[in-house]
Order: C-alpha cells, then sequence, then structure tokens
C-alpha cells in the first residue's frame, strides 16, 4: 500500500487518494481509489447486509404464517441489485451473518486521515486502510459479493490464465451496440416527453487483456456482448514507434462527456467515462497492451499475422500427419477431450463423417456424434463455412448446417460470404482449421469431408464396404452426387468404379501457437458475423 494527497496543503475531505497492489495467485494489479470510494464500498456492504437479514426475516415470518395456515400469498419484497442466483436460507445462521458484517467503526479510521490537518497521514492512512481491507479480504462471502468486485475492478474474466495477465477493468459507455434488454425503458427525463434527452449510449463492463479488449453486460455475466482483439497495425510511423496507438482521446461537442475511440483490425470503436483523468487511464492502459510479450500490434516476421514461436522454450510443439487416416484420428482424440470450446473452418464439411475406420466398428467417431458429445458437455462449438454457388458446386453447405445446428443448442454455424448481397462470386476460402482448448489445432489441406479419408496405401477398391460407406466412397471425375442427405446410399457402383485417392497432408500445432490461430478464427467470425448481419 502507498498512500498520497494531490496536495499537502489540501484539506478538502475525502481527497485522500490511496494506491492499492493487489496479488492474487499469479495476478498482480494495481487500483488508485480515494476516501469517498472507500465509504461508497462501505456502505453499499451495509446495504447488501441489511438487505440480507431482512429476506432472511421474511422468509422465517413467512414460513411461520404457512404453517399457521394463512400468509400463502405473502407479498416478497425485492431489491433490483439483488443477486439471482444467491440460496437464502430459511432459517437465519448467525454465524453467515457474522461473516457478512464490517463493522462501522472499522472504516472511521479510514476517514479520520483525510479530514486532519496534518501533513504527514501516510503512515495512519495505510495502516488504516490495511486493517478495513483486512475485514473482508479473508471472507469469502464478503469478497465475492458485487460490491466487493467492483471495488476491485475483477469480473468472470479477470482470472482465466489462458488470457494473460491482468490489466483494467471498469465500467464505461458505449454507444454502437443493440440495446442492452432490461424490465424497463430507461428514459433521461421522467416525463419520457422529450426525445433529445435519449441516448443510445449504454453502461458496459470492459475488460482488457494483453491480445483485446472484451464488452460485457456485467462483470459477472461471461456471455460477451463484442470485443476487439489487437491486430498488427498496418504500418509504422517513420518517426518511431511512439506514433503507433490502439487508443485515443477524442474531443467531445459536450463539455460534460469524455470520451475515447479504440481502433484495430479495421474497426474503430468509441467509448465514454465519467471524467477525463479516467479518459487517460483507459487510454494509457490500452496503448501499453500492444507491447511485448505479446506485440500484437506490431509488424512480424515475414509479415506474419502473429508473433514468432517457438524460438524460446514457450511449449510451443508441432507434428505432421500424412494423409487423412493419421490426421482425422489425431482430430477424433482431440475432439473427444475437449473441455470448453472447439473450432472448425472449412471449404467443405460433411455431418456424416466417420473419423476412425472401419466405421461400423467406430460409430461414435462420426463427426455429428462427436460434437454432439462435448456439447452436451457444456462445450461451446462454433463451425465457419463455405457459402458456395450453388450452380457451380454442388457441396450443399445449407444441409450441412441445418444438420449441426440441429445437434445441440451450443452448436453456432456461420456460412460466409453472401455471394448475391456483395458481389463476391468467383471466391472461396480453402482454409481448414480444427482447434480445440486453444492448446491444440489442425490446419493443412484435408476438410472434414467426404473422399478425404486415406492411408499412405491408397486402396482404390472397397468391397463390401468397410472404410468409405455410402457416399464417402468417393469419384467426382464419375459422378457427383446431387444430393448428400441420404449419405449411406452408394453414389458409385463399387464392382465397377474405384474411388479417387486422397493424398495430402495435415499439421498439428501445440501450444502458444494455438492461441494464434484461435485469434485468427476468432477475427474470422466476427468479420463474418458482422458482415452477415449488414
Amino acid at each position: 500500500f502507498s498512500v498520497s494527497r494531490p496536495d499537502a496543503g489540501d484539506i478538502t475531505p475525502m481527497l485522500l487518494s490511496y494506491t492499492i497492489e493487489i496479488n492474487y495467485k499469479q495476478f498482480r494489479w494495481r487500483l488508485f481509489k480515494k476516501a469517498s470510494q472507500v465509504l461508497y464500498l462501505h456502505f453499499a456492504l451495509k446495504r447488501r447486509e441489511f438487505l440480507e437479514e431482512f429476506h432472511e426475516k421474511q422468509e422465517q415470518v413467512k414460513e411461520w404464517l404457512q404453517n399457521l395456515g394463512i400468509g400463502d400469498h405473502m407479498p416478497v419484497v425485492h431489491d433490483e441489485d439483488e443477486v439471482d442466483d444467491v440460496n437464502v436460507p430459511s432459517q437465519p445462521d448467525e454465524s453467515s451473518i457474522r461473516n457478512r458484517n464490517v463493522p462501522s467503526i472499522a472504516v472511521l479510521p479510514v476517514i479520520r486521515p483525510a479530514l486532519g490537518r496534518q501533513h504527514s497521514i501516510s503512515d495512519r492512512a495505510k495502516v488504516a486502510m490495511q486493517e478495513y481491507l483486512n475485514h473482508f479480504f479473508g471472507n469469502l462471502d464478503i469478497v465475492n459479493s458485487r460490491e466487493v468486485c467492483k471495488f476491485l475492478e475483477v469480473s468472470c474474466l479477470s482470472f482465466l490464465p489462458e488470457y494473460g495477465p491482468k490489466l483494467k477493468e471498469d465500467y464505461v459507455s458505449i454507444g454502437h451496440l443493440p440495446k442492452i434488454q432490461k424490465g424497463h425503458k430507461e428514459k433521461c427525463c421522467s416525463c419520457g416527453l422529450f426525445s433529445c434527452c435519449k441516448s443510445s449510449w449504454q453502461k458496459v463492463w470492459v475488460v482488457l487483456k494483453p491480445g483485446f479488449l472484451a464488452l460485457l453486460k456485467d462483470p459477472f455475466d461471461p456471455k460477451l456482448l463484442d470485443v476487439i482483439i489487437f491486430d498488427a497495425l498496418p504500418h509504422m510511423d517513420i518517426n518511431g514507434e511512439g506514433q503507433i496507438s490502439l487508443a485515443k482521446e477524442i474531443k467531445e461537442r459536450n463539455p460534460l462527456h469524455f470520451g475515447f475511440q479504440v481502433s484495430s483490425g479495421g474497426r474503430t470503436i468509441k467509448l465514454r467515462t465519467k471524467s477525463s483523468s479516467k479518459v487517460k487511464d483507459w487510454v494509457t492502459a490500452i496503448n501499453a497492451a500492444r507491447q511485448p510479450p505479446e506485440g500484437w500490434c506490431y509488424p512480424h516476421r515475414f509479415g506474419s499475422f502473429a508473433p514468432p514461436r517457438g524460438l524460446l522454450e514457450d511449449g510451443s510443439m508441432a507434428q505432421w500427419f500424412i494423409d487423412g487416416q493419421a490426421g482425422f484420428e489425431a482430430i477424433a482424440s482431440s475432439i473427444e477431450h475437449a473441455k470448453s470450446e472447439i473450432f472448425i473452418a472449412g471449404w467443405w464439411l460433411c455431418p456424416e463423417l466417420y473419423l476412425r475406420r472401419p466405421f461400423e466398428h467406430h460409430g461414435s467417431s462420426r463427426l455429428d456424434a462427436l460434437l454432439e458429445a462435448r456439447a452436451k458437455q457444456g462445450v461451446q462449438i462454433y463451425i465457419l463455412m463455405y457459402k458456395e454457388v450453388a450452380l457451380a458446386l454442388k457441396i450443399n453447405s445449407l444441409y450441412s448446417k441445418n444438420r449441426l445446428l440441429n445437434i445441440h443448442e451450443n452448436v453456432k454455424v456461420l456460412r460466409y460470404p453472401d455471394h448475391f448481397s456483395s458481389g463476391v462470386y468467383l471466391w472461396s476460402h480453402h482454409e481448414k482449421i480444427v482447434i480445440v482448448d486453444n492448446q491444440v489445432c489442425y490446419i493443412g489441406g484435408l476438410d472434414l469431408c467426404f473422399g478425404r479419408y486415406d492411408s499412405p496405401d491408397h486402396k482404390v477398391t472397397d468391397v463390401p464396404s468397410t472404410i468409405w460407406p455410402g457416399k464417402d466412397y468417393y469419384n467426382p471425375r464419375e459422378s457427383e452426387p446431387n444430393s448428400w442427405e441420404d449419405s449411406a446410399k452408394d453414389e458409385l457402383d463399387r464392382t465397377k468404379y474405384p474411388r479417387m485417392p486422397w493424398h495430402d497432408v495435415q499439421c498439428a500445432l501445440y501450444g502458444p501457437p494455438c492461441r494464434d490461430v484461435a485469434r485468427h478464427f476468432v477475427q474470422r467470425w466476427n468479420y463474418s458475423k458482422v458482415s452477415l448481419l449488414h
């Protein structure tokens, strides 16, 4: 802890400011708080304690009346800030009430130095603040409350190690998002008659990490409203690196508005805070996030989209898979062990593809079955497919999309591009990617589709069918199926026509490079989603 006063001769109450450094596991961050903010936290905690005790008493009275056969429809008073998932016991627990209590006498020493006229107050103020914070730092009932989490500037994304160190978080206002749904309409004027008072700006929780800026509706809501990924800037100023910036202050017409903008990856968003000092803090923090070790916003060697990996012992590894048999079996194993998310991008994708053969002995290795099993376990699955021109290609991505969407609600699918609305016809994205938990990814030339499974033997016959079922026995030089819906039905007469062998390679990456590929997928996904909305 360290304490400072803006002006040693200024005796204005509540101007005492605190610099608080906090360590939690491998995370370390710094807070700047005023005495008034500490008072606000204390009042918020006391209010929460009062409401929880009130609800406990209310539940006790309600249960007592119900035992007497009356009061079945007793109204319950709810607070608008009450946490929905708090389980309130029917009987008040004295120990829980005591654990939630922060005595008012504890905050008085924090305020006294702010009201004093002495110039040398740092030691007393530091000890007072330390003792006050100790009242709840060791108490999970209080530390996990919204009031304390807001004061400490933490959220559900703060301590996820895969996203890097904790940098900066706070509420800001932003204007480009769809209106967040709430229980009532928001109006600047109580009368609601003046349309000039209405504003599309809304308050969101912003989380700054080394590679991105995330926008949340609430610090405890893991669903992202938007994310700005920091990408390599198109060029560097000849005067040096100091000219490169992700964020900068903007001048607002209204002197009561304090704004800044963030530009990266071809996008620019505008944000507002409550003071010019907070604007400066955000601009400084965001521009500092572009510095090494990540270094996302600097040109990389050979014009790469990502920084070099594997030059040091960072855990980066690569492995080649020759032909589909080895590659598909590795992909199946990775999907089976997925714990959080799976990203898939491809030119062609067949949900009925078996990743292990003989297919009769590996029914659970069918792609749709693998994805369904993981989706039911809570894994989020994102699939980005090429949207073909139906007159030119017969891969029927619409059928694949509908089939995948029917697997589970945790499966999201996009097809891109919209050829007619965009005017893009003679173009397709041939990228093939599978990313699992940002820990392992597969890139190369193998789509997860029919006709790609093969071994180094490159057999051209399969009678009776044990390796290539139905339309997976594929030879487009002889016959191109008009429909893929009945995938188990043969398109070719196996006794007359050979299948077309497929020789290709896939590469697995492990460690930090997977984050780079995942960032690339997220950028493609976000760009496709935004483009499809227009």
